[in-house]
């Protein structure tokens, strides 16, 4: 029981410590983000809403661009290769802010958490070239705008803060935890008087574990998706799915490897069943294998002698 609650930690901690400290992994992550569709639909109606409301208020704007005018630039650029390059560079400078959030250290910067769970990314870039985009379409009034940096939600939640505490003790134990699973693991098996059936215990509370994770996994997207507060569904739903990834990836392969550990361990143990499980298993092979050998001898005897 050690060796699977200590293997689910791990898997937890080993997906807190890619996503927060390996910046390349985290990039490689969101990065197919920038293509789906949903993400890019809840970007440009943010950039949409953003732009047409400070072009809307200047003085000399007598008959502004019409908000349909700046979506069909802002729909322009997310589906462009250009936004995915800098979707990806946005995230790859965030990346550093976004752990300092995961850690509650953050304040400000390119990704920035409030104290409700709210995580946003900066789309000031994303909303430069919208600008010269706009510009080259005849607005060319958008240059009197000043600088300004318009927030992207791609997380909400409110149990972030609460989450904060562990998520140093996670990254700081995934260096450690994985072997401790195995040692756990390899002990129980070594001291237990039958050890095919402890190894297929071990395999069997592995799988457990990686279930219960699964379901656990399944109720904080539930919870989160049926937040009020999400602008838009579809782009959230992308962004877990996305960001659970690896996180699901392991959690199945583990699974995968615990069911095929339990069951060799059963097979090959001293059970009465596993006993006759062999055997038939090995009356099937030589029933199998006789044709073959009959086949081969007969050829034999016909196979004609040399001449004397």
């Amino acid at each position: 029981m050690t060796g699977a609650l200590s293997t689910a930690a791990s898997v937890v901690a080993l997906f807190v410590h890619t996503q927060v400290n390996d910046t390349d992994s985290y990039v490689d992550t969101v990065a197919p983000l920038a293509s789906d569709p949903a993400v890019q639909a809840a970007v440009a109606d943010r950039l949409t809403e953003e732009l047409t409301r400070r072009l809307d208020g200047l003085p000399q704007m007598l008959t502004g661009p019409t908000e349909s005018v700046v979506r069909q630039a802002a729909l322009s650029l997310v589906s462009s290769d250009q936004f995915a390059t800098l979707w990806a560079e946005a995230n790859r400078g965030a990346h550093a802010q976004l752990a300092a959030a995961v850690t509650g250290q953050a304040t400000d910067g390119i990704v920035r958490a409030d104290e409700n769970g709210t995580v946003t990314l900066s789309l000031e870039p994303i909303m430069t070239e919208l600008r010269t985009r706009v510009y080259e379409r005849g607005f060319t009034l958008v240059d009197r705008l000043p600088a300004f940096d318009p927030q992207f939600e791609i997380l909400q939640s409110d149990e972030l803060v609460a989450a904060q505490r562990y998520s140093n003790a996670l990254d700081r134990a995934a260096l450690w935890l994985p072997w401790v699973a195995a040692l756990c693991a390899v002990f129980a098996v070594a001291v237990a008087p039958k050890r095919m059936r402890a190894l297929s215990l071990v395999g069997l509370a592995t799988v457990v574990a990686m279930i219960v994770l699964l379901v656990a996994l399944t109720v904080v997207r539930r919870d989160y998706l049926h937040d009020q507060d999400i602008v838009s569904p579809d782009a959230a739903v992308a962004v877990f799915d996305t960001v659970a990834t690896s996180l699901v990836s392991s959690i199945r392969v583990l699974l995968a490897c615990g069911v095929a550990v339990a069951v060799a361990g059963y097979v090959a143990g001293g059970s009465r069943s596993a006993t006759s499980m062999r055997n038939a298993i090995s009356r099937l092979i030589r029933r199998e294998s006789e044709p073959e050998v009959r086949a081969e001898v007969s050829t034999r005897r016909e196979v004609p002698g040399p001449r004397r």
